[in-house]
């Protein structure tokens, strides 16, 4: 494993992250901070003599980052409302555009989810690394308005074919999660690093609660094209609220070109501090999205095989599930300021895992719905403490690759969850519930067999 810098060296590159501003003593100086793996202060001190200065980030000011804050809060809830208006109704859509059969069209629905998960684990790296050079807003500017196009387009199609094949321009152009928590994460000071990552989750979570309440409404009422629609004019609004009133203060970084040996340090350092982060998000969202394409099958068999109504009553639990995972963001969002991250990520994976196996084993519409609520309340603590845990290990230059990375995982998760569900339903239709409490625990295991090692880096 490659050393962590000493305390000297530390302190050494924090000392010179200070800026002078002429008066040469404390009270003429300007707070910058050096970002530096594990090197996480902010000091007062004089420019080395004739020294080079290393690649320092501006502490934001007060009323500049919380507009920001702000703003990308309402912009993840908004952008949330709108993509869950019609995707968790797929496989009903699928239905309508030719695909009668049940298993076929969850088969459908897992395909095209696959298809797009994949496309975004391939992109979001690039994109992060772009955000690295050109600038966070830009990068969510281009996922926002690329939603537009590609999810409107969605409402016009005439088959499943050029519906699988839209999902998969959605995976390429989108991913509006990573790009706006990079840029929150590189605006507020790090002791509000908690707080806000909590806050940008629960605001996905809301816009969740929302969507497919509303969504199925709309999709009982006029059709299963019209959520689409809707999806795209939320999109457009969400990409004029970010592009008029969030700021970014961005200016690329220096970077000073490292040895060979250097380079293998740092990306083996890389590696081993957020492969277990990296690992959390992919089984979070593989569990998350097995039941997906099955769900609606499922309630529609508890229901007796009625098919009246199930849009909407699908889309209640979701949004009922939705509410209590942003208030389990709040929690562990404030949790992760008393316990260590990795204890918090364990300990929601370890409830939701109890309650996904419940679920398979109700015999009502009514229970299947208070366990999936309960799970919720879980599963919604897992990423907020898993993304204060990447805040405090990487510093800011590195931040847009990093949470591309672990977008990256999620996007893979995203796409093997539905296929894997869609393949269940073979076996049977409690299946998928029982693989999804499966993975959770095995996502507590993980986390409580690497909590040493994250706390000793972060702490």
């Amino acid at each position: 494993m490659a050393t962590m810098p000493s305390s000297e060296a530390c302190s050494m590159a924090l000392a010179m992250a200070a800026v002078e501003k002429g008066t040469g003593d404390d009270r003429g100086m300007e707070t910058l901070q050096y970002s530096g793996w594990r090197c996480h202060r902010k000091i007062h001190a004089r420019r080395p003599a004739g020294g080079m200065m290393p690649a320092v980030r501006r502490v934001p000011a007060h009323g500049s980052w919380q507009r920001t804050r702000g703003v990308m809060v309402a912009s993840q809830f908004i952008t949330q409302l709108a993509f869950t208006l019609g995707l968790p109704f797929l496989p009903l859509y699928l239905q309508q555009l030719g695909v009668h059969d049940p298993q076929r069209a969850a088969l459908w629905a897992g395909a095209s989810a696959t298809f797009s998960g994949l496309a975004m684990a391939l992109m979001a790296p690039i994109w992060g690394r772009l955000a690295d050079r050109v600038g966070r807003k830009a990068m969510v500017l281009r996922a926002t308005f690329a939603g537009v196009l590609v999810v409107g387009g969605m409402a016009l199609v005439q088959g499943p074919v050029a519906l699988l094949a839209l999902r998969l321009l959605q995976g390429l152009l989108t991913g509006t999660v990573s790009a706006s928590n990079t840029l929150v994460a590189d605006s507020v000071p790090k002791n509000k690093l908690g707080s806000s990552m909590a806050l940008m989750q629960t605001a996905v979570f809301a816009g969740a609660a929302g969507g497919p309440l509303i969504g199925g409404v709309i999709a009982d009422r006029f059709g299963y094209r019209w959520p689409f629609g809707a999806t795209a004019a939320l999109l457009l609004l969400s990409g004029l609220l970010v592009l008029l009133g969030s700021r970014e203060e961005f200016k690329p970084q220096a970077r000073t070109q490292p040895s060979r040996s250097e380079r293998r340090a740092r990306t083996r350092q890389i590696w081993l501090l957020l492969g277990p982060i990296i690992v959390v998000n992919f089984l979070d969202q593989l569990a998350g999205s097995v039941v997906g394409p099955v769900l609606p099958l499922v309630i529609a068999h508890l229901a007796g095989g009625q098919q009246s109504g199930v849009a909407t009553l699908t889309g209640t639990i979701l949004g009922s599930v939705a509410v209590s995972a942003s208030i389990g963001a709040l929690i562990a969002g404030r949790l992760t300021g008393r316990w260590p991250p990795p204890q918090v990520v364990a300990a929601c994976a370890g409830g939701a895992a109890v309650f996904a196996l419940l679920q398979g084993l109700a015999s009502s519409v009514l229970l299947l719905g208070v366990f999936r609520v309960i799970m919720g309340l879980f599963i919604g603590g897992t990423l907020p403490a898993a993304n204060v845990l990447l805040g405090n290990l990487v510093p800011p230059q590195d931040r847009g690759v990093a949470f591309g990375l672990t977008a990256s995982a999620t996007s893979l998760g995203f796409a093997a969850g539905p296929l894997l569900g869609a393949l269940l339903v073979h076996v049977g239709l409690r299946a998928p519930f029982l693989l999804t409490s499966g993975l959770l625990a095995l996502e507590c295991l993980w986390m409580v067999w690497s909590s040493r090692r994250l706390n000793s880096a972060s702490g």
